[in-house]
């Protein structure tokens, strides 16, 4: 049950980095100009590394959310 936690967390800290570093992925401009939540948006950029392979270099790794997903298990286990 804890991994499940820890997960939870990673994924938020990804969502923030990844907004951060990139921009415009959770939070967006909708048909009026107002900045608005678009969750569609989120899903498809955490989904991506999964049927797109040019996030899988290491200029990308950090917004690759697979990889820090696993390697955050990875790590999990470790310690």
């Amino acid at each position: 049950m804890k991994i499940i936690y820890f997960l939870a967390l990673i994924t938020i800290l990804f969502i923030i980095y990844s907004e951060y570093s990139v921009g415009s992925i959770l939070f967006r401009p909708n048909s009026m100009g107002k900045i608005s939540i678009n969750l569609y948006s989120l899903i498809g950029f955490l989904m991506n590394p999964f049927y797109k392979s040019d996030l899988w270099n290491w200029n990308t790794l950090d917004i690759n959310y697979a990889f820090v997903i696993i390697y955050s298990v990875f790590l999990y286990y470790i310690c």
